[in-house]
């Protein structure tokens, strides 16, 4: 009988076939399975990163607004100058929170040394602690360290 007959099964094609195949995907680059990785879960990943971002912008807003008072006394005496106003940029702490923060130099500049350091070790915690820093330099609700001044 030769092994083209009906009813047989050529086990050399099957077993070549197998091996190609996970020879290929054992094969593959760390970009290749990360490209494969974002193309089946990409759109879950995105979801996920801004819904963290939503959540923080939410607590960070509701936090900014349950320390104001919600009545302010109307004193005459209370003018825009005598506001503590810190010789710090809230530009430049804005700048250098969004291209340095995983760094932590935002903190540094700010005078939170060991903030700074804390951040500089996690990377910003990942990503997250950066993104709130920014938020939180951009609504100008982060003040200086030394005095506790509003950023100019």
């Amino acid at each position: 009988m030769s092994s083209t007959e009906y009813g047989t099964v050529n086990t050399q094609q099957g077993d070549e076939e197998a091996v190609a195949t996970t020879t290929s995907r054992g094969e593959q680059t760390r970009w290749q399975k990360c490209r494969s990785t974002l193309g089946t879960h990409g759109h879950r990943i995105f979801i996920a990163w801004f819904i963290v971002i939503a959540i923080t912008a939410v607590l960070t807003l509701s936090f900014h607004y349950s320390l104001i008072p919600s009545h302010h006394p109307v004193d005459d005496n209370d003018t825009l100058d005598e506001q503590c106003v810190s010789d710090r940029s809230w530009f430049l702490a804005l700048l250098l929170s969004i291209f340095f923060g995983p760094f932590g130099v935002d903190r540094f500049y700010l005078g939170y040394i060991f903030l700074g350091v804390l951040k500089l070790i996690t990377a910003g915690l990942g990503g997250i602690w950066w993104i709130v820093d920014v938020i939180l330099i951009a609504l100008n609700v982060l003040n200086d360290h030394p005095n506790g001044c509003h950023l100019r």
